[in-house]
């Protein structure tokens, strides 16, 4: 699986990304809400082809994996948001 700092990258860049496209908060807002699906379908997907490294707190890895590119994500929206309005004046 993914470290956590791998996520907030990934999740920044996705919501930089957003930020810097979307009109306005809330369609950026929604915009952002595939990014924890995303990483629940990818822990699904990873718990199931190696169930040889499942344990008994894998459950949590549902709870908290999609904590960090979600978080990530946020970071990104706001500053890209904020370069949006700064250097392009939307």
């Amino acid at each position: 699986m993914l470290g956590i700092e791998a996520l907030l990258i990934i999740g920044f860049v996705v919501g930089l990304f957003v930020g810097l496209t979307m009109p306005s908060h809330k369609a950026g807002c929604f915009a952002l809400l595939p990014v924890p699906i995303i990483m629940i379908a990818y822990i699904s997907q990873w718990q199931s082809q190696h169930p040889e490294n499942l344990r008994s707190t894998s459950g949590l890895d549902f709870i908290f994996g999609p904590l960090w590119p979600s978080a990530g994500a946020i970071a990104g929206f706001y500053l890209g948001r904020l370069a949006r309005a700064r250097y392009f004046g939307l």
